[in-house]
């Protein structure tokens, strides 16, 4: 699955996580005003049932008096006229909305004007016409008020109810979402990367290579079992640690992982690079390989492939196969073509020297132009038989064959070439003369075909571990350098004898880099 599909999984799941509580969140927040409104109309309910109880109260004793002109009914009219004005007041300044102060400032009005007609003189006279219906509408709007609090106390309720329900099963609903997410998740993601993990983790541990991958911060996450053979290194006992804590206990390694730190810094791989490990009494040539580890478009840390030049016997051996066999092919041409073209050509001499006077001049200018002729193929029959098998080299030795052919290139192409070494014995193997000659002529080769360049310098540089050829020539190639099939060939050949082939174009010229071991596995390769 792609990083954006893990992230937007990863992105879901926590949006989803996050309204739970936030969904509880708001329920904490709105149900105790829920229940506070409840309480409250509750209260209101309360009193509004005692504004009724007062009002049959008054009215009872209104009628007492009229009936009775008892002056104790009067008092109890006045006393329970002020407590009822008190109450509607209240209500009225408690009221939450527009017609609810309407109404309880009807029931006000009605409840003044109902105590004022006790104050008048013909009580008896107004009872019937005015003050019973009085009466009657004042308890008719108490009731309707006692009747729309109660209203609006089943209506918070059953509002409350349901935000609580329909807040519990959006939480539920949430939750049995996230659960099929995660479990979606680990189906689609989380499994197959456990599952690569664990197939990563056998290769690792099956791999003959030495493995070692470092996170964005130089820490070891994964060292493979052959590191501990190759490297020297207990591959448990680094996994965790800093790089650099490692190189310094075990400061062979310092030399191999130091362009890890340069590829976790510019992302860039670098590859078929050559060091020379030394640990157990002996030393170890090895090519290493160095990426840069991405997840999308994020470098994470770096990995490191090293195998030992052992690695190539195969190739080494078909190639030193092939070379018998063009050596024999070789040898072949020059025992038999040659040996039949020089008989011709010596006499042809003897002929042309002996019966010069005899011969009409013109066979004489034919057979002179055999001879040539017959030159000319013997002189292209050895630049076959050396570009089959450099013979020379089994003859005098590598420096002097290059010197050879470095000056019937000289003549054919008219371009200057300059070797420049310390000694004429380079102390390495057959084989590796044969490389490094069939190297630097196919370098020489690239001059020509793609280079205005009028001089190449060639020096031979050897230190303990290596010999480095470098071939620089003055010509400037056009654009940028690709690593076309003739360098390819050239990288092959030197990957054969464990070596490693650099170029690049520079302001003066083309620049070529051969390295070559001449110590491999502790023993010179001049032994074999």
């Amino acid at each position: 699955m792609s990083r954006s599909n893990v992230l937007n999984w990863i992105l879901a799941l926590i949006i989803l996580l996050l309204l739970v509580p936030l969904l509880l969140l708001y329920n904490t927040q709105i149900s105790p005003q829920k229940v506070q409104d409840i309480s409250t109309n509750f209260d209101l309910l309360k009193e509004h049932q005692q504004l009724s109880l007062n009002l049959g109260h008054l009215v009872f004793n209104a009628r007492g008096y009229v009936i009775y002109k008892d002056d104790r009914y009067l008092d109890k009219f006045n006393e329970y006229g002020l407590r009822v004005i008190k109450q509607e007041l209240d209500l009225y300044n408690r009221a939450g909305s527009d017609r609810q102060k309407k109404e309880l400032k009807e029931l006000i009005d009605l409840t003044r004007e109902y105590t004022s007609l006790m104050r008048q003189d013909n009580i008896d006279g107004l009872y019937r016409e005015q003050y019973e219906p009085l009466a009657i509408d004042l308890q008719q709007i108490a009731s309707r008020l006692l009747m729309e609090r109660q209203a609006d106390i089943k209506r918070n309720t059953l509002n409350a109810m349901a935000l609580e329900n329909s807040t519990g099963a959006a939480a539920a609903f949430l939750i049995l979402l996230s659960l099929a997410l995660v479990i979606t998740g680990f189906l689609k993601i989380v499994f197959p990367m456990l599952v690569n993990h664990d197939r990563m983790a056998g290769l690792f541990d099956h791999i003959h290579d030495a493995v070692l991958v470092i996170d964005h911060r130089g820490v070891i996450t994964k060292a493979g079992k052959a590191s501990a053979k190759l490297l020297d290194i207990p591959a448990s006992g680094v996994t965790g640690r800093l790089l650099n804590e490692v190189t310094v206990q075990y400061p062979p390694l310092q030399n191999i992982t130091k362009p890890l730190f340069s590829v976790l810094l510019k992302g860039k791989a670098l590859s078929n690079k050559q060091a020379v490990i030394t640990g157990r009494g002996k030393r170890t040539f090895v090519n290493v390989d160095y990426y840069p580890l991405y997840y999308g478009e994020k470098l994470t840390g770096a990995a490191m492939v090293a195998h030992p030049v052992e690695m190539q016997k195969n190739k080494r051996h078909l190639f030193e196969t092939i070379e018998a066999e063009r050596k024999k092919i070789s040898i072949e041409i020059h025992d038999w073509i040659g040996r039949s073209m020089s008989p011709i050509i010596h006499s042809l001499d003897f002929i042309l020297r002996a019966h010069a006077e005899k011969i009409p001049a013109d066979v004489h200018d034919d057979l002179v132009k055999l001879r040539n002729h017959c030159q000319t193929a013997a002189m292209d029959m050895r630049g076959i038989m050396n570009d089959i098998h450099p013979y020379l080299i089994d003859k005098v030795g590598l420096i002097p064959a290059l010197e050879s052919y470095v000056a019937n290139f000289e003549q054919l192409h008219g371009i200057n070439v300059y070797m420049f070494y310390q000694s004429r014995d380079l102390n390495i193997r057959k084989v590796a003369q044969i490389i490094i000659y069939r190297i630097i002529q196919e370098a020489l080769s690239n001059v020509v075909k793609h280079s205005d360049a009028s001089e190449v310098d060639i020096y031979f540089k050897s230190d303990t571990d290596a010999l480095r050829v470098e071939i620089m020539d003055n010509g400037h190639a056009p654009g940028e350098v690709a690593a076309g099939k003739g360098l390819w060939g050239m990288k092959e050949r030197a990957n054969l004898i464990g070596g490693d082939l650099v170029f690049s174009n520079t302001e003066s010229g083309f620049s070529l880099t051969l390295t070559v071991p001449l110590v491999l596995e502790g023993k010179q390769n001049g032994e074999n």
